[in-house]
């Protein structure tokens, strides 16, 4: 005789255990294994599916099972192709010639195709040149000789430089015409850190309060965005009629220009940061801001954190995401760039590393472990002495922090990432390997 199972019954036709559940209290059939059920139980028979899932209940099954097959597949897919950019090891660079170690980078392409590349030092001076020019970096103009270039922008036809000073002057160029540059000086703005540029429109980071020129071909009409307590902009960013700045004292804002300007307050965001950090040290200043997939906001601190916010709930404090590894603690001007689809994330460390993650799952490139950075250099040592030590960015320990850095996508395709330090600018060719090296105009090319 068949044991006795607890949940279970013996089916003597079909030789095997069903679960006492799949039974169904109607006329037994003869032969089977409800016909020993004699002892005042009601007979039953087994159904004749196992399975009593609706069509509805299936369908919704195998769509969850596809969506998990597919979310795992993409991840993989993000996976390699992090794993793809950790392994760059071709690069070119330059030495600049330029009067003072390099402060801002910017690379833009117009309308009709034609790439400029411009870059502003920490004596003030601005620096174009083209691809057809082959590298070579006259100089344009000087903002201030005591002064550093804070920022370069481009958007359109037209490039902005900025510098940082107690008297702001505004370098304007159109990138079809080289060499005509038109000075704007602001006599009521000091120390700008940080500029947008759309279209015409220009909003300046300064001391105490953000700056917004609608025009500046009409450069007397200026707004002034303040914020709480008058801090020092030293952040922003602007999507349409919102713009958002950090501050010095760790503060993010939050303007519509919309509004009347003389309620142009705007609206403190994540507040609560500052209530959690009554009873410890104040937030940390931000530097630098950046929104992402149209409702993350990237914010990096002077404390080293790095994570990202959702705009759509103002009030929370909680990050939304948070890139591990980065490094900082006094450095207000370090390099952080993003890529044009939004997908990877380059930051600067004051350890003079370069660092990357991906932004939809938060991911480092590469493990952040003493033995990572195993190509390393000295702060007096010459760029040409040993090539190998520049090959992969995420593992070459520079001569100082890197203050500026960009992301351009080039007229072959190649994604490549920019980092001025020093009077070196070094172009790395992501996700490409090295196979030797050759002399090209005055870049030496690592191919």
């Amino acid at each position: 005789m068949p044991k006795d199972l607890p949940g279970f019954y013996f089916d003597t036709e079909r030789n095997r255990y069903f679960p006492l559940s799949s039974r169904s209290f109607s006329a037994s059939t003869p032969g089977s294994s409800t016909q020993q059920n004699t002892f005042g139980k009601r007979p039953c028979i087994e159904p004749e599916t196992v399975d009593t899932a609706t069509p509805h209940t299936v369908h919704r099954r195998n769509r969850l099972s596809s969506q998990t097959l597919d979310s795992r597949i993409l991840n993989q897919s993000r996976d390699i192709h992090c794993s793809r950019l950790a392994s760059t090891s071709r690069f070119d660079f330059c030495q600049t010639a330029s009067f003072g170690d390099i402060t801002e980078f910017c690379s833009a392409t117009s309308e009709d195709g034609l790439t400029r590349r411009y870059i502003g030092d920490n004596k003030g001076w601005l620096y174009t040149c083209s691809v057809a020019e082959m590298y070579m970096w006259p100089p344009e103009v000087n903002l201030h000789s005591h002064s550093q270039v804070s920022s370069i922008r481009v958007s359109g036809q037209r490039c902005v430089a900025t510098c940082f000073g107690p008297v702001t002057k505004v370098a304007v160029q159109d990138l079809h015409v080289s060499g005509r540059t038109t000075l704007i000086t602001l006599n009521q703005v000091h120390d700008v850190r940080a500029s947008h540029l759309q279209n015409n429109a220009l909003i300046l980071g300064a001391k105490g309060k953000a700056v917004y020129i609608p025009d500046i071909d009409v450069s007397g009409s200026v707004q002034h965005l303040s914020n709480r307590q008058n801090s020092d902009i030293f952040a922003l960013d602007r999507d349409e009629n919102l713009v958002y700045t950090g501050a010095r004292n760790g503060s993010i804002t939050r303007h519509d220009l919309r509004v009347p300007s003389d309620k142009l307050s705007g609206q403190w965001l994540f507040q609560s940061r500052f209530a959690a950090a009554q009873n410890s040290a104040a937030p940390s200043s931000v530097l630098y801001l950046k929104l992402v997939k149209d409702c993350q906001l990237l914010v990096s601190q002077m404390d080293g954190k790095l994570c990202t916010y959702d705009t759509r709930f103002p009030v929370q404090n909680t990050p939304s995401r948070i890139f591990r590894g980065h490094r900082n603690s006094v450095t207000q001007k370090l390099g952080i760039c993003i890529d044009p689809m939004h997908d990877f994330l380059f930051a600067a460390g004051e350890d003079r590393r370069i660092r990357g993650w991906s932004l939809r799952t938060g991911k480092p490139f590469l493990d952040d472990s003493p033995a990572t950075a195993s190509i390393t250099t000295s702060a007096s040592s010459s760029p040409y002495a040993d090539l190998n030590q520049f090959r992969n960015p995420f593992k070459a320990l520079f001569p100082s922090p890197i203050p500026t850095m960009q992301i351009t996508e080039e007229g072959d395709g190649s994604m490549c990432l920019w980092a001025g330090n020093q009077q070196t600018l070094y172009q790395y060719f992501l996700g490409q390997c090295s196979k030797g090296y050759c002399i090209q105009n005055a870049f030496l090319c690592i191919t």
